[in-house]
């Protein structure tokens, strides 16, 4: 959209009630016009709406700053200087943190913005993948489990036992916590995005739409300490404290780098293919530009390749020959995504993706898709000096996704 379309946009979801939707078409607009009066009263506006009265009053000051006759700016400002402190309600509040049903680093960025908006908002989080999670098995038990080491003590099943407990959004109840399938996309509470959790007193909320650090940032309150940090270091800071690989991961990582990569160094490169070329019109050149920075890598570097793709591997040897080095994974030969195919054993899939992904950490530099999430979080988790980091195209973890919001939300 261009930035009359995001003022338009921003205008007609803010009327529907939809605060997400609007939110991220006034971030997006400044993004371009940083002193539009206009996105910056919206904004406080959106602020109040959720009792965030310090946010609410810098937005309208900056907001008058720019339109000083503006006589509604004023007295929404005072409005909002006038609002109460809010205060947390008594007894523990909880998160809980589901998958929304993508791909495996699409989930985790998921549990990593949600994890934010916990932190911020003074819950525990509880996470549990269960079968709406493309990587879970049929036991019905945490798939997250499976990978990563529990985030807090407290399990799903705890929650549902919780005496008198309210939730949000109000399609959730203690009976169809562990649930799969409610309208995420469609209906009373669905879509809800990061504002609408601000501030909120019921005892148990549900996180199972994409929620990604880059929509909660904005809110972090000033005695946090990713406080004015930037998105990388608030990434960095997420990965550290919750994302503990399952031992038996890192050990397979490391019987194959020790058998296949150590003693000298390799570049890691991550190639997408299948369904990528569905949803993505512009595989085929960054695919190429995938090749153009390989080829400025010393000759005499292994290539340790990240594919799901069994075309991208062929074309990949074919090209490159011995230096290629890859795991034994599954793979597909067609534009299905390998998550989504009936054949693919979810777990199994799940651990090689991990397992790929620790390997790559451990390159000398990497190369990869930014308009991947997989490509996207390798560059996230470590910090790569800038000549040794290529991603083609802008990384998918700075983007507000407004296409996500675009339909009105209801959230009383």
């Amino acid at each position: 959209m261009y930035q009359n379309e995001l003022l338009d946009f921003a205008t007609r979801a803010l009327r529907a009630g939809n605060l997400a939707a609007a939110e991220i078409a006034c971030r997006d607009l400044l993004d371009f016009e940083p002193q539009n009066a206009a996105a910056l009263h919206m904004l406080g506006f959106i602020a109040s709406r959720v009792g965030e009265k310090d946010q609410a009053v810098a937005f309208f000051r900056s907001a008058l700053e720019i339109e000083p006759d503006n006589a509604r700016i004023r007295e929404n400002l005072e409005a909002a200087r006038a609002m109460p402190e809010p205060l947390p309600p008594p007894g523990e509040r909880y998160l809980l943190i589901k998958s929304w049903g993508c791909g495996f680093w699409s989930d985790t960025v998921q549990v990593l913005g949600s994890l934010l908006l916990a932190e911020t908002t003074g819950r525990t989080a509880v996470i549990y993948w269960g079968h709406e999670s493309l990587f879970s098995g049929l036991s019905g038990h945490d798939a997250f489990a499976s990978y990563f080491e529990p985030v807090s003590t407290h399990t799903v099943e705890q929650l549902a036992q919780i005496r008198d407990a309210s939730f949000f959004p109000p399609r959730w109840n203690a009976g169809n916590l562990k649930g799969a399938g409610l309208a995420r996309w469609e209906g009373k509470g669905s879509r809800a995005g990061a504002v609408y959790f601000l501030n909120r007193r019921e005892t148990i909320a549900v996180s199972d739409f994409h929620i990604g650090v880059v929509n909660v940032m904005p809110w972090i309150p000033a005695t946090h300490p990713m406080h004015g940090k930037s998105l990388e270091e608030i990434y960095r800071y997420l990965i550290a404290k919750y994302l503990r690989p399952r031992p038996s991961i890192l050990a397979a990582a490391d019987t194959f780098f020790d058998t296949h990569l150590a003693g000298a160094p390799f570049v890691a490169m991550h190639m997408r293919g299948s369904d990528k070329a569905l949803e993505d019109p512009d595989l085929q050149a960054t695919n190429s530009a995938l090749f153009k920075a390989l080829d400025k890598v010393d000759k005499s570097w292994r290539i340790f390749l990240m594919t799901d793709d069994a075309h991208c591997l062929a074309r990949m040897r074919a090209t490159y020959g011995t230096r290629i080095v890859v795991t034994d994974c599954q793979r597909t030969s067609t534009t299905e995504g390998l998550h989504y195919a009936s054949t693919t054993d979810p777990v199994r899939a799940g651990r090689e993706i991990m397992i790929d992904t620790y390997l790559a950490l451990r390159a000398q530099c990497f190369i990869g898709n930014g308009r991947s999430n997989v490509s996207a979080i390798i560059a996230m988790m470590k910090c790569w000096a800038p000549e040794d980091l290529t991603l083609i195209g802008r990384s998918l973890l700075t983007d507000r996704n407004l296409h996500l919001y675009e339909v009105p939300l209801s959230t009383a």
